[in-house]
């Protein structure tokens, strides 16, 4: 199950990240004439960010353990745990992977960012709830938890892929980066798509 607060939580966050760079690239720029002069400015401002961060899935997991061993026939180790635990996906644009500001004419501007990619997949080792636990013969432990909550990251990935995250972190990443652009006067901003290094 997605959650949207977390989301509203990151799109606060952006949208505060956003505001402050606008002041520094507005104070930076000033009143200047030509826009163009200053697009190494705007560069290393886009570019301080380092990471932009623009879309984030929160998944509800529920995970089950169970692992048992018997000899002889009689059951010598029964093991059995059912918890639950939020896991954030989140994806964006690594900026420190470059990206280019080239003026066109009649003041347009033509942006290319780096393809976006699954920053973080994280557990909330607060959100952690149990259900139930066995511990006949061995105990569960904390590795036992890790271990399950790693496995669990691949089909994580694969899901929130499939839903598209990757896409939405670039429109989201787009309309940040237009808005710093559109804040330091410029108006005809066109995004191209980086060129894969294969």
């Amino acid at each position: 199950m997605i959650q949207t607060a977390a989301a509203r939580r990151v799109g606060f966050l952006l949208y505060f990240l956003l505001i402050i760079s606008l002041f520094f690239i507005v104070t930076a720029i000033g009143c200047s004439n030509n826009q163009f002069r200053e697009l190494d400015v705007v560069q290393r401002q886009i570019r301080s960010v380092l990471e932009l961060p623009s879309y984030e899935h929160v998944y509800h997991e529920v995970i089950y353990l169970g692992e048992e061993s018997s000899f002889l026939g009689i059951k010598t180790r029964d093991k059995r745990l059912l918890f639950s635990l939020d896991m954030h996906v989140l994806a964006g644009i690594d900026l420190d992977k470059g990206i280019k500001l080239i003026p066109g004419k009649k003041g347009s501007l033509e942006v290319t960012l780096p393809p976006p990619a699954v920053l973080l997949i994280d557990a909330d080792e607060e959100s952690i709830h149990q259900y139930f636990i066995l511990e006949r013969g061995s105990a569960v432990t904390q590795t036992d938890f890790y271990r399950e909550i790693e496995a669990s990251k691949a089909s994580i990935m694969e899901d929130a892929l499939q839903r598209g995250i990757l896409q939405k972190a670039r429109e989201n990443a787009r309309d940040m980066v237009r808005s710093i652009l559109q804040g330091a006067g410029f108006s005809d901003i066109r995004f191209a798509e980086a060129r894969s290094e294969s």
